[in-house]
């Protein structure tokens, strides 16, 4: 297997500023009581991650049965039977030739000595199994968690673009509005007012498909908590506010591998093909039993507590395939094959979770940075248009000017709204890199 310390992190890791590893409810870092009432639902709601925890049930099942077939076996097994005995073979009379019951009563003991550790190796592969079936259960958690918010933020960007296309639409009136006018007053004509009033369509299409997607996005967030869409009914505008550092925990690549179910679910399937392999190896020797027996049989139910009826029986038993026609060496190859394939398997996944870290911790850096430059480009732009009005009211320039401005700052606000969604998702996805809070 790879060692996560022996990749290169790269210049975004290795120059980041050093923070504290996620918490579990890392998304409490944007201040928004509704999402965490909706995270929480949907971690307790959610048929997937249910069955998640149903597997978890079940792996620990098939380890428990593994456990005890390391253990002592103890029965009791009793029969009844009418049968009438031969009188050609060894069964002395009366019972030759007549119809009588038999009966036998008794326990029995055996236990396998699992010189070579076939059992122990089995059992060992179904607990490392458990573990990375329940390692792969938080991955569904944190994945759900991280549907949750990334959908809460889609529809907090929807509800700010609708915000814009109703400005737009205004603005559009009012254009419109201003060209009927300069019509009436023989200073226009019907082509002006045609062409504004040619784009209302356009913008009250835009508002209704804003409309559709805040449904759409309300839907969906209520399907990830196990509910119907009625249930979303009456959730509200999100506030999301986010002012966490960019930066990443100290020691990361080596941290990383205990911290991300996928790569800690990698390691264990590793793990579990390993002792596969001893399994397998171990089919090659003899298998060596203990049995004992204790207990009662005769003909009759006269006697058959009675010293005279009862019966014992103490031994090993040895079991050695001689000839099987290459089913050992089969069984082998294939165990260490699904071992090569686990390794590769694992070493994929912890180059692509730095990766990940890397690729997100970029994405987010960089849209901090615009986010920042998003605000000042609308703060300048909000500037202008109070400057054009001013310069309108005094008579220095035309109303075309403030139209004009007024384009700019409805631009200018789509704009920072589409860099701040990409900062929050970008937030997102960096703490599902580093596990979401997993330890």
């Amino acid at each position: 297997m790879i060692s996560a310390a022996s990749l290169a992190p790269g210049y975004a890791i290795s120059s980041s500023e050093r923070t504290k590893w996620p918490d579990e409810d890392w998304w409490s870092a944007y201040r928004d009581e509704q999402l965490n009432r909706l995270v929480a639902k949907a971690v307790t709601g959610n048929p997937r991650l249910q069955a998640a925890r149903n597997r978890i049930a079940l792996a620990q099942s098939m380890t428990d049965i593994r456990q005890a077939d390391r253990q002592p076996q103890l029965g009791l097994d009793g029969s009844s039977s009418r049968d009438r005995f031969t009188a050609l073979q060894f069964i002395p009379p009366p019972w030759a030739g007549g119809t009588f019951w038999n009966n036998s009563v008794a326990a029995s003991l055996s236990f396998d000595l699992d010189l070579w550790g076939k059992r122990k190796s089995a059992w060992q592969s179904s607990l490392d199994e458990a573990k990375a079936v329940s390692a792969e259960a938080q991955e569904v958690r944190i994945e759900l968690e991280s549907a949750v918010v990334r959908g809460y933020i889609q529809l907090a960007k929807a509800y700010a673009e609708r915000d814009i296309a109703k400005m737009t639409l205004d603005h559009l009136e009012e254009l419109a509005e201003i060209e009927r006018r300069l019509k009436d007053a023989g200073m226009g004509t019907q082509l002006t007012v045609n062409d504004r009033e040619a784009n209302l369509p356009l913008a009250k299409a835009r508002l209704e498909e804003v409309n559709e997607e805040i449904a759409h996005l309300k839907n969906e967030i209520a399907a990830l908590a196990g509910e119907g869409p009625g249930a979303m009914d009456e959730i509200r505008r999100p506030e999301l506010k986010l002012d966490e550092p960019a930066g990443l925990p100290d020691r990361l690549p080596a941290n990383l591998i205990g911290r991300r179910p996928d790569v800690a679910a990698s390691r264990w399937h590793v793990e579990s093909y390993r002792e596969r392999i001893k399994a397998a190896k171990a089919e090659f020797y003899p298998d060596i039993n203990l049995a004992a027996l204790i207990g009662f049989q005769a003909i009759g139910f006269e006697q058959l507590l009675s010293k005279a009826a009862y019966i014992a029986g103490a031994g090993p038993a040895l079991t050695l395939p001689l000839f099987d026609a290459g089913k050992r060496e089969a069984g082998l190859s294939a165990a260490n094959s699904e071992y090569g394939i686990a390794v590769d398997q694992y070493n994929e996944t912890i180059v692509q979770a730095i990766r990940e870290v890397s690729d997100q911790l970029t994405a987010f850096r960089s849209a901090t940075q615009q986010k920042g430059e998003a605000e000042d480009h609308l703060q300048k732009e909000m500037t202008s248009g109070e400057l054009a009005m001013e310069a309108f009211r005094a008579g220095l320039t035309g109303f075309s000017n403030v139209l004009e401005a007024e384009d700019r700052v409805l631009e200018a606000r789509e704009n920072l709204t589409g860099v701040e969604a990409r900062q929050f998702e970008a937030y997102a996805r960096l703490m599902l890199a580093l596990g979401g809070g997993s330890k």
